[in-house]
């Protein structure tokens, strides 16, 4: 964190950047050196991996073998990791007409045939098959299992019949299962809607929450989940919020992913003081703003810097609205957090608690948000709307109302960062 100072910078919006000035403080990840080689990083890994023994030997011909890759709202660089996996692979005797990629949609959308050529590059997607999990498809899934927390677990049943499993994607904060990455490719990645709501209900308990692991029994409920599966291989990224390699965590699924956390929060905790009166924030651009669903994180993130009842101006695009129709449906169905709260309890709709989250964090604190979004809806969500050719006017009328003596933060990554109010080495609990 930088001392106060005046500030000229660009925030990420969208696919595009917005010019902002203030005076106070910049909360930003670490300066962290970028690999050199990053194929070579990918590479190393793979022959190097924590906690299992290198991929070329795990994989046999005559097996067939799973890769899941994260969708389109996740920057995981699978066009990075992909080419050095399948090389691998071939290289120990399998072909490409024995490996397939999985997209991780959890319970999101469908993607386009672009939006998967993109993913995971023109190579990859000419030369190996690939194709979306539809959670909702009960003829694809079948049950492995019961954690002990009771969810049925049900994931994709090619997934689960394949001889090898391995599993990709990108280690950032998570509101509900402390970190991303790891384990969540499976759960909610190529799980049954079911399953992930009965783990999307945990929710309400206070050990939920980015920064934490142990003692986290929504993470609990995906680590068990997971080794009902049994992943043969794990290969999770550490990327800048510019996309940058940082570093290539590979091997046991669990012991792999934990590393990568730890790395993680090397690099985005940001240690503060007393919380801000005034917090300017960009939840990181594309894809971290591709809809309010998505952003929200980077709100909520943003918020940890804030005192209760101070104002935020919020930077996020949301070309996709509100990410999905049950998150719309409860914010103009219901009055607050209150009502949403107590609808959720009595029948979970994912979407539901996103927009409960949303009303709290407009119950909690002044938020102004910068967004494509329609208005009365951003109104509905309980803040207060501004048009991105506004921007600049709205922040000062928030900087002029909070007073020359007001303490001011700017997070540009706050899908990234997460401000914390202790020291470092007490922010995981691994």
């Amino acid at each position: 964190m930088s001392a106060a100072q005046p500030i000229d910078i660009d925030v990420a919006y969208g696919k595009g950047r917005l010019p902002i000035r203030a005076a106070g403080d910049v909360l930003a990840p670490r300066a962290a050196r970028p690999v050199p080689d990053e194929t070579r990083a990918v590479f190393d890994a793979l022959e190097n991996p924590i906690g299992a023994r290198p991929l070329r030997e795990i994989v046999h011909r005559g097996e067939r073998v799973a890769i899941v890759v994260n969708d389109i709202t996740r920057l995981a660089r699978a066009d990075l990791l992909l080419p050095p996996i399948v090389d691998t692979l071939n290289a120990a005797g399998v072909p490409d007409g024995d490996i397939f990629i999985v997209f991780a949609l959890g319970i999101h959308r469908r993607q386009t045939e672009e939006e998967r050529r993109l993913i995971v590059g023109d190579r990859i997607f000419e030369r190996i098959r690939s194709f979306d999990h539809i959670s909702t498809d009960d003829a694809s899934l079948v049950e492995i299992g019961v954690t002990r927390f009771g969810n049925r677990v049900e994931i994709n049943r090619e997934v689960w019949e394949a001889d090898r499993i391995i599993l990709t994607g990108e280690i950032i904060y998570h509101l509900i299962a402390g970190y991303s990455g790891g384990r969540k490719s499976l759960v909610p990645g190529v799980a049954g809607f079911r399953t992930t709501t009965f783990n999307h209900r945990m929710i309400f308990d206070p050990n939920c929450r980015a920064g934490k692991l142990d003692g986290n029994p929504a993470h609990e409920d995906l680590l068990e989940a997971c080794r009902l599966a049994d992943p043969d291989f794990l290969v999770n990224l550490v990327l800048s919020p510019e996309g940058r390699l940082i570093r290539v965590v590979a091997g046991h699924y669990d012991l792999a992913h934990r590393e990568g956390c730890r790395e993680v929060d090397r690099m985005l905790a940001a240690e503060i003081g007393e919380p801000y009166d005034v917090v300017v924030a960009s939840a990181g651009g594309f894809p971290l703003d591709i809809d309010l669903r998505q952003a929200h994180k980077g709100l909520e993130n943003a918020c940890q810097a804030l005192r209760p009842g101070g104002s935020i101006l919020f930077y996020a695009e949301c070309p996709n609205g509100a990410g999905i129709g049950s998150f719309e449906d409860y914010v103009r169905r219901y009055r607050d957090e209150f009502e949403m709260r107590a609808a959720l309890e009595r029948e979970f709709v994912v979407g539901g608690h996103k927009a409960y989250w949303v009303a709290r964090l407009g119950r909690l604190y002044d938020v102004h948000l910068v967004s494509a979004l329609d208005p009365e809806f951003v109104r509905s969500c309980h803040f207060q709307p501004v048009a991105p050719a506004e921007h600049a006017a709205a922040l000062g009328r928030l900087l002029a109302k909070a007073g020359p003596r007001a303490r001011v933060a700017v997070i540009p990554y706050a899908g990234f960062t997460l401000p914390v109010q202790r020291k470092l080495t007490e922010v995981l609990s691994l």
